[in-house]
């Protein structure tokens, strides 16, 4: 019997410990700085409006800017984070987080605004792509799929939060008081930006310029470039509904089926992404990214289609469990196809894309609804994710990603390739 208990011990290791003190700040650190985003991008423009006299379209980049700041700051942050260090970068992001609430207090133009917002944005490239990269290093390997969903949990709330927030605070107590209130979240994130130990990457022996200089494999990493590019397609549907969802249900008078929208779908976000690690840990990245697709496809169907408010309501609980847990998986996937120090570049290629594809496409997206309606639009969404479907299984589904194999299996005579890595396509 002893042998036998030795024998099964042997057989199930216990897991590695993931719900380090670490781990826990680095996820309350993302809450934090996700529910800011949304805080203010929320209040932004009726702000700018208010305040300034600023037309429709000044407005809305007022709100806008601080993802081009954010955009701008990938491009560096891939390689600069590890140069410059990880932990020193989230706390000097944090620090300007923090005095950049205060300073939104003290704005006197339009100009001041725009150029604070760029600011507030790049300090929040830097800081998200440092601790994405340190968080998945204090992952443990065995549980990256589980852990990068727990951690992306910070990510499901702040969409419901940060709005009710905005509009709460400016229309009871003014814009100062929805300034101060971010400016108290940021501080709490400084503190724990303090407190957080994180792996670094030990710098080579090449001088500081050398090191800071930047070559295109410095921006972009290859080997995520491909699971990017899924992201960055699937953003772009997903911007049409953060886009336009409001103006379709007002015109189809159901105004109310678009809140209880974003209500189920961050409660379904946040339920799938409780499990959906756990099952990617065990049974590779297909057994969470084939179903969850599937299932946006069928969001964005029921929107195209639109037959009454049930409808939408149940969009809103299909895009919760399709798109929000494609998000961490899809992270997850990249950390395996790249060596650690290269993991900052491969999230900060991730984001780039994704933030290319959400920004610019309602430049295209919107000309769509004004010549041909909003069901054309949503039609045209519901195809482009049907094909990033087969995109993903082009590029990467087709591959058994925990071991490395192509589906088929290797061919006769073939060794298989070693374990975490993906043959090249």
């Amino acid at each position: 019997m002893d042998q036998d208990t030795s024998r099964d011990e042997q057989q199930d290791p216990k897991p590695e410990r993931l719900f380090t003190s670490n781990f826990l700040l680095a996820t309350s650190i993302n809450l934090i700085i996700t529910t800011v985003f949304f805080t203010l991008v929320t209040g932004m423009a009726v702000y700018a409006a208010s305040e300034f006299a600023a037309g429709e379209t000044a407005a809305g980049f007022a709100a806008s800017a601080f993802v081009v700041g954010a955009l701008f700051a990938r491009f560096l942050a891939g390689k600069w984070v590890n140069t410059l260090g990880r932990k020193r970068t989230i706390v000097v992001c944090m620090l300007v987080y923090t005095l950049a609430g205060v300073a939104y207090m003290g704005v006197s133009s339009f100009e001041m605004l725009v150029g604070l917002r760029v600011l507030h944005g790049v300090a929040l490239g830097f800081g998200q792509t440092a601790l994405t990269a340190a968080v998945f290093d204090i992952i443990p390997r065995s549980r990256r799929g589980e852990g990068s969903g727990y951690y992306l949990l910070a990510n499901s709330l702040p969409p419901a939060i940060g709005p009710l927030l905005a509009i709460q605070l400016t229309e009871r107590f003014g814009f100062d008081a929805m300034f101060l209130s971010v400016t108290a979240m940021s501080g709490l994130a400084f503190l724990f930006a303090a407190l957080i130990t994180v792996p670094e990457i030990k710098p080579s022996g090449a001088p500081l310029r050398e090191r800071l200089r930047l070559r295109p494999s410095d921006i972009m990493e290859p080997r995520a470039i491909s699971i990017a590019v899924v992201g960055m397609l699937l953003g772009i549907s997903f911007a049409s509904v953060m886009t336009f969802l409001n103006g379709y249900a007002r015109s189809l008078g159901m105004l109310d089926a678009a809140s209880i929208f974003f209500l189920v779908y961050s409660a379904c976000m946040l339920t799938t992404r409780l499990f959906t690690g756990r099952i990617q840990d065990r049974y590779g990245d297909n057994a969470v990214l084939f179903p969850a697709l599937a299932t946006f496809v069928g969001s964005m169907g029921l929107l195209a289609w639109a037959p009454g408010e049930w409808a939408v309501v149940l969009a809103g609980a299909l895009a919760g469990a399709g798109f929000g847990s494609m998000l961490p998986a899809l992270q997850a996937a990249i950390t395996f196809k790249v060596p650690s120090h290269r993991i900052s570049i491969g999230i900060s290629t991730f984001f780039i894309l994704m933030d290319v594809g959400f920004g610019f496409a309602p430049l295209f997206l919107g000309p769509l609804v004004e010549h041909w309606g909003y069901q054309v639009m949503y039609t045209g969404c519901t195809a482009v994710v049907v094909v990033t479907l087969g995109l993903y299984w082009l590029v990467h589904g087709r591959y058994g990603v925990r071991q490395g194999v192509a589906a088929r299996g290797p061919r006769r005579g073939e060794p298989p390739p070693r374990t975490g890595l993906m043959p090249k396509v």
